[in-house]
């Protein structure tokens, strides 16, 4: 993640690659509107996953940068939603992740689990 100007506004940029110098830029979140809370790879090193504002993970090819799509570890309620996922993990196949389904203001997780496509 890299903090860049925007032509609207600053903006966080989000890159993948095997290497700092070989990364790519895969996509722009405007600041203040969307925000990064992590990022998981998947065991192989041929997917990486950014947790967006809480509850989406938006999946990325690690090699080609090509965007893989996206899916909801919890349906948000309201923005920002009253529950964010931490702690996210591929599974050691890369067909599911694993998470914690927390209670954004007050503590209190329970676990969650989701399959994730695979192209």
């Amino acid at each position: 993640m890299l903090d860049t100007p925007c032509f609207d506004g600053p903006c966080v940029s989000l890159w993948v690659g095997p290497s700092e110098r070989s990364a790519r830029k895969v996509e722009s979140l405007r600041a203040g509107a969307e925000w990064c809370e992590e990022i998981a790879w998947t065991p192989d090193g041929g997917r990486a996953a950014f947790l967006i504002n809480g509850y989406q993970l938006r999946i990325f090819d690690a090699h080609t940068g090509a965007n893989l799509g996206a899916v909801n570890l919890i349906e948000p309620d309201r923005a920002p939603s009253s529950r964010v996922a931490r702690g996210v993990t591929f599974s050691t196949n890369g067909a599911a992740v694993t998470f914690d389904d927390c209670a954004r203001e007050h503590s209190g997780c329970r676990a969650g689990l989701i399959a994730i496509p695979h192209p």
